[in-house]
């Protein structure tokens, strides 16, 4: 028999108790939960602070816009090796990644031995699009890191296309041209045009029109111009405006069919200038984005020859020797780009 006066006040002090309890762990098991919760996101927010940290990720916000940069002694740069380096140049290993069907060129994208990205291109622009990279940069503007290989071997090379007819079933391939692809640099997707960029009317946009005339590139279409956003010395974001593909090169200017790459009786026949007329130098350009070539002012060309006009003709050779041209080729082209430069000095009064 339950007696009432006595059993009724331990259970209710019992219950107490274990409410107390149970109470008591859910805060401690609310407080620890919290506490886990917190050093997660502190710890989650280190994460993202050191990778932003990283100096191998490429800008995510807008940069200064450029176009042109001073080289210094211009006569004293290395043409061979141009914006790159031999320590800088693919090293195999290569592991195939995918075949990258952007453009009309047949092209794969490859890993190399130290973990860089590289697209190799195929076909007759290699060589003219390598040696014409070394002038452009040489005279102040900016183009991408490229190399030619006469021959290599890519492991892992499957389900190919367009490419297929360069490369083998044993991924062996010849004559590529190799332009790097780094991690830091973005990519921003800007088809900018020849009349619409921030530097419409300056020196230096008329510098690269001359000298897109004088190196007979054809094919300047603004889908082959791009922007390069990266980090300069000084930490700063900067936007590189280029012209992403000098494949049509070195041949015959036209905008149809009958244009040529890479081809020295070519280049030898087409003129360069026609003349000078209300103090505007007056170019024979023939080719993709024309009606934006007629002309450029007289003070602007006589700034550029000033530029330009300090290669050496010992430079302009190795440029044309990075892009394997022969012995033939080599002096055939150089006696015609300082022909062609010459005719630049004499027109402006240099």
């Amino acid at each position: 028999m339950i007696h009432p006066n006595t059993t009724f006040p331990r259970l209710f002090a019992f219950a107490v108790v274990s409410l107390l309890a149970i109470s008591c762990a859910f805060t401690a098991r609310s407080f620890s939960a919290g506490a886990l919760s917190e050093q997660k996101q502190e710890k989650e927010k280190g994460k993202g602070k050191k990778k932003s940290k990283g100096s191998s990720q490429a800008p995510v916000e807008d940069g200064r816009p450029l176009l042109w940069e001073d080289r210094g002694d211009t006569a004293s740069l290395d043409l061979f090796w141009g914006i790159g380096s031999e320590q800088e140049q693919p090293k195999p290993p290569f592991v195939f990644d995918k075949e990258d069907v952007s453009g009309t060129n047949p092209k794969i994208k490859i890993v190399d031995a130290n973990g860089v990205k590289w697209n190799i291109k195929f076909d007759e622009e290699v060589h003219g699009e390598v040696a014409a990279s070394r002038i452009v940069w040489a005279c102040g503007y900016m183009v991408e890191e490229s190399y030619f290989v006469r021959s290599g071997r890519v492991d892992g090379v499957t389900g190919l296309n367009r490419a297929r007819k360069f490369v083998a079933a044993d991924g062996s391939f010849r004559d590529g041209m190799f332009e790097k692809r780094p991690d830091n640099i973005a990519r921003r997707r800007n088809n900018w045009t020849w009349t619409a960029n921030p530097f419409v009317g300056t020196k230096e946009l008329s510098g690269l029109q001359v000298l897109a005339t004088m190196l007979n590139n054809w094919d300047a279409k603004p889908t082959n111009n791009n922007v390069l956003g990266m980090y300069d010395a000084d930490g700063k974001v900067v936007d590189y405006y280029i012209v992403a593909d000098w494949g049509g090169s070195f041949g015959k200017m036209s905008a149809f069919v009958t244009y040529s790459k890479w081809n020295l009786a070519d280049y030898n026949k087409q003129a360069f200038l026609d003349g000078v007329s209300n103090n505007r130098l007056k170019l024979h350009y023939r080719g993709r984005s024309q009606g934006a070539f007629r002309d450029v002012p007289l003070d602007h060309a006589k700034w550029f020859a000033g530029v330009v006009g300090k290669l050496t003709d010992a430079q302009l050779r190795e440029a044309f020797r990075a892009g394997a041209g022969t012995p033939q080729e080599i002096e055939g082209f150089t006696a015609r780009l300082r022909q062609k430069i010459n005719e630049l000095k004499t027109a402006v009064g240099n």
